[in-house]
């Protein structure tokens, strides 16, 4: 009885072995957490070269793309966006000259611009929105002086460009319908936030991005806001809600094709049926009163541009 367990064993261990050899051998895959103290952990495993698989560089990891049929994986329904490396058209090429303060006079501006721009963070860290009132006095200050001020974290100083944005787009929407020249406290809109860019020492390009940004949402936001007074017989407020369109892109026009108003596009297409877009489109052709490259923008935003 006993030599008949021994062989036994002996058999199922041969089996075990040769099992393994022949068999697609895992080898770990160990990484450094800094997080854990510098400790190995696992982070997946790969197969022996002996046995290929479709991805042999993916690791056995449930959130790896090598799961995927390669067909659908690298799968596009759209072109891919064309990121623009230079500033609009409407993005002012000089702002105008300011007399330049006297030694004496800068140090007071600065000294009270910084003060602002702290109780503006101390403000935000609080759990309060960005003041507009702020925001304008900001840029008044170093308008007048030609100073400027420093913001600590990259976050802090984009998410203060946002709301300036906010605040220009929303004194556009409340302006008359062909108004041409909308200002911000004597200032012209768009020399108002390419200004406040140079104050607060965000580049060019990244702002008239977050400008590009602010005005593919306000248009997405106008667009579903008439046909919700579309569909509640209101006429008037729908039409209403496309002249803010027409107004921003006269203002801030997104260009030819812009990535942005595909985005926007993207998403209407989603909500929005062919026939309720077209809809919206010919009111914008014959209620509001815009020239052929706001009808174009307009028409792109909508998704219905061959």
């Amino acid at each position: 009885g006993f030599l008949v367990a021994s062989a036994f064993r002996v058999c199922f261990r041969l089996g075990l072995a040769f099992k393994a050899r022949f068999s697609p051998k895992q080898k770990v895959i160990v990484r450094r957490d800094r997080s854990l103290g510098g400790k190995e952990v696992i982070v997946g495993t790969t197969r022996d070269h002996h046995h290929p698989r479709t991805n042999s560089s993916a690791l056995d990891n449930p959130l790896s793309l090598s799961a995927t049929p390669p067909n659908l994986a690298n799968k596009t329904h759209y072109p891919r966006l064309h990121v623009r490396h230079e500033l609009p058209k409407w993005w002012p090429q000089q702002l105008p000259q300011r007399n330049t303060a006297s030694v004496f006079d800068s140090e007071y501006y600065q000294t009270k611009a910084n003060r602002l721009i702290k109780a503006i963070i101390d403000n935000r860290l609080g759990g309060k929105d960005f003041s507009e009132e702020d925001i304008i006095q900001l840029r008044q200050i170093c308008r007048a002086s030609g100073v400027r001020v420093s913001i600590d974290t990259t976050n802090t100083r984009d998410s203060l460009y946002r709301a300036a944005v906010e605040l220009v787009l929303n004194v556009c929407c409340r302006a008359s319908i062909n108004s041409t020249n909308v200002q911000i406290d004597g200032e012209d809109a768009r020399e108002f936030l390419a200004g406040l860019a140079e104050n607060i020492g965000l580049d060019n390009i990244r702002a008239s991005r977050m400008v590009s940004a602010g005005v593919a949402a306000r248009t997405r936001f106008c667009f579903l806001q008439a046909w919700a007074f579309e569909m509640q017989s209101k006429h008037t407020e729908a039409v209403s809600e496309l002249s803010k369109i027409c107004l921003i892109h006269g203002i801030f026009p997104p260009g030819k094709s812009s990535p942005e108003m595909e985005m926007v596009a993207r998403g209407l297409e989603k909500i929005l049926k062919v026939e309720q877009r077209e809809l919206l489109m010919a009111t914008v052709v014959g209620y509001c009163n815009c020239s052929e490259e706001i009808r174009t923008s307009a028409a792109e935003a909508l998704g219905l541009v061959c």
